[in-house]
């Protein structure tokens, strides 16, 4: 899970029917981007932006760098619009909502992680973004060739789709045994 160091971004959370902020966050969030947006001109650059997720995420640098050149348009900056999506990315991975994100929001993440533009995602795309939405590898890569129904080592927008939510559930899995497993340690332990 995502720890969110910001007060701010900790205390929001997105609307449960369309995973979206409400008004009042997305005006505190218009805020936010404008404090961080020192040059007025409506777009952070890649050590404003860089520097804001460093600082309210505990991502590494790579990690960190993966994410600007995700939003980034394509010159350099990162709009108020993607700013949003990557904060309300975030929001989900804090609330552990990220399969309803994924869900609601599919085809622009679809979009986002589709770097090279072809209209189909590969695994190693994939696994890539796979940390925005609490992912590892190992469940990325169990379920790959299962969802690619055409064969071709990608997958197009619907197997995406169906693809993204199988490993939101079989991540979530992997961890409920983590946690089992770590429980009877415990009381092993304990006895």
């Amino acid at each position: 899970m995502v720890e969110i160091k910001s007060k701010l971004l900790s205390s929001m959370h997105l609307d449960r029917s369309y995973s979206l902020f409400t008004v009042k966050n997305a005006a505190v969030l218009l805020e936010l981007f404008n404090l961080l947006d020192v040059h007025e001109i409506g777009q952070l650059n890649d050590i404003q932006f860089t520097s804001f997720l460093k600082t309210v995420t505990a991502f590494s640098h790579d990690s960190v760098e993966r994410v600007f050149k995700m939003v980034d348009n394509g010159n350099g900056q990162i709009t108020w619009e993607n700013f949003y999506l990557v904060c309300a990315i975030l929001i989900s991975l804090k609330d552990r909502t990220e399969k309803q994100f994924l869900f609601r929001h599919s085809k622009i993440v679809f979009g986002l992680m589709d770097e090279d533009g072809g209209g189909t995602i590969s695994a190693e795309e994939f696994k890539r973004y796979g940390f925005l939405f609490n992912l590892n590898d190992q469940s990325i890569g169990e379920l790959f060739q299962e969802f690619d129904v055409s064969g071709d080592d990608e997958l197009d927008y619907k197997e995406f789709r169906m693809f993204a939510m199988a490993c939101i559930d079989k991540q979530r899995e992997l961890e409920q045994q983590q946690e089992e497993k770590d429980g009877e340690k415990s009381s092993c332990i304990i006895l």
